[in-house]
């Protein structure tokens, strides 16, 4: 059954739990989040790649089946969003060119033709998962498209992004095992669909998403995807960190919540209003800060690695997804790149019933799949109206002199008919014996025969 375009749904299979929404887009470009649900995952999922196929299978049948149900008359899922968000996830750059005449118009199959060279360009343990153009060099001169120019040579610039093939493979294999399919988008791109405005991409922006296990970067400028890449290691790290304090992961989990900061405490010593640190939260804190430092260098470094200078993304970095909670974040990453930075908005695309009840950063990344979900996934079931089958029934109709004709009419109201008395019986002759009877019928044969 061919989907609608007016729902899709999402899945996010995140490290510490899978979060399915379904969404519907209104007339106004708004999102509408008809219904939200989430489990969680534990070890089925490791640093954002499938690690057990059954378990992720079960978990999604079991999100999908909860948010068809949730609707009335019900919907059938034909195909889903799915994002991909695993830790193997690079960006690559691919160069390619191809000779021509001068003469002839470049088509749309001559770009196809650049782009099949592409497999041949990339490493043996790459298995590329999508694939972005960049600018053209025709003829040697800058240019956004070749098509529709008559060149001599022609330029391929590609940003391509992959990891290691389990990474879709595996992905691919749990969602076919319980036969929905399932489209699959880059979980960072995603994340910055969510809370990125047009003219920040236009400007050069980096949107950075901490997850649990991971944490993402993706980079725009110029309104084109110029980098792509996935860190292994996000907020549980640190509650893995403090576990060296004699605490159960539950326990540090909560002293995370309850006193972390990006900051180092000496930071706040002296300043109005603020609470002196014991002995003991000093070392809760020195713990924390290590961690988060580490990873917030290693943002900076994938940054430089991507080629554009930082101080050309004007727009600055944009911080989402749950981890990104930590108090002063975005203090620290401000001062350790010298970039502007700001917490994303989720909201930024819902409606307002739906900001209010689902726009928080750690669902971000499942907002952007929703939007992302161009084709409908659903089919609404019609109810099959009833049509009631008259029978239709042999009326006979007797005229003087004539013959019996049958004619056929609908049976629209059925009558109850009154049965016509039995007649009597006729009297019963007197039994006579055995022998008389029989001595009797002989006589008569006797008679009859003369």
């Amino acid at each position: 059954m061919k989907g609608t375009a007016d729902y899709v749904m999402a899945i996010d299979l995140g490290s510490s739990r899978i979060v399915a929404s379904l969404g519907k887009m209104e007339e106004n470009g708004e999102l509408r989040i008809l219904a939200l649900k989430q489990m969680p995952s534990d070890s089925e999922i490791r640093r954002g790649i499938v690690h057990n196929i059954e378990d992720v299978a079960g978990t999604v049948r079991k999100l999908k089946e909860d948010l068809s149900n949730s609707q009335m008359p019900p919907l059938v899922v034909n195909h889903v969003t799915v994002g991909i968000n695993g830790y193997t996830l690079r960006t690559k750059d691919v160069n390619v060119f191809s000779q021509f005449g001068g003469t002839e118009l470049f088509t749309e199959n001559d770009l196809d033709e650049l782009t099949d060279q592409i497999p041949e360009n990339l490493p043996d343990d790459f298995y590329p998962i999508s694939v972005f153009q960049q600018e053209f060099l025709v003829d040697g001169k800058l240019d956004r498209s070749p098509i529709g120019t008559t060149p001599k040579r022609v330029d391929a610039h590609f940003k391509v992004v992959g990891g290691i093939e389990d990474l879709a493979r595996k992905t691919e294999t749990a969602f076919d095992s319980i036969k929905l399919n399932a489209n699959l988008e880059l979980g960072p791109i995603a994340s910055a669909e969510a809370v990125l405005m047009p003219e920040e991409k236009a400007k050069g922006v980096v949107c950075v998403d901490f997850g649990a296990e991971t944490t993402s970067v993706c980079i725009y400028k110029g309104d084109l995807i110029r980098y792509v890449s996935v860190l292994p290691f996000g907020g549980r790290n640190l509650t893995l960190d403090l576990l060296q304090l004699n605490l159960d992961e539950e326990d540090a989990e909560n002293l995370k919540l309850l006193k972390g900061t990006a900051l180092h405490f000496s930071e706040f010593e002296g300043l109005e209003g603020e609470e002196s640190f014991s002995k003991e939260d000093q070392e809760i804190n020195e713990i924390m800060v290590a961690r988060i430092e580490e990873i917030v260098e290693n943002i900076w470094a994938q940054i430089n690695r991507s080629g554009i200078e930082p101080n050309k993304l004007l727009s600055g970095i944009v911080l989402t997804g749950g981890a990104s909670k930590l108090p002063d974040l975005e203090k620290l990453m401000a001062r350790k790149t010298g970039m502007i930075v700001r917490m994303g908005d989720p909201s930024l695309y819902l409606d307002t019933t739906s900001a209010a009840m689902f726009g928080k950063p750690e669902y971000a990344r499942c907002i952007g799949l929703t939007l992302l979900g161009k084709e409908g996934c659903f089919a609404v079931i019609e109810k099959e109206p009833v049509i009631e089958v008259v029978k239709p029934t042999v009326i006979q109709e007797q005229t003087l002199f004539e013959e019996v004709k049958p004619i056929m009419q609908p049976k629209q109201v059925k009558e109850k008919h009154i049965k016509p008395p039995k007649p009597p019986k006729p009297p019963k002759e007197p039994k006579t014996g055995g022998i008389k009877t029989f001595l009797g019928s002989i006589t008569e044969f006797l008679n009859n025969d003369n």
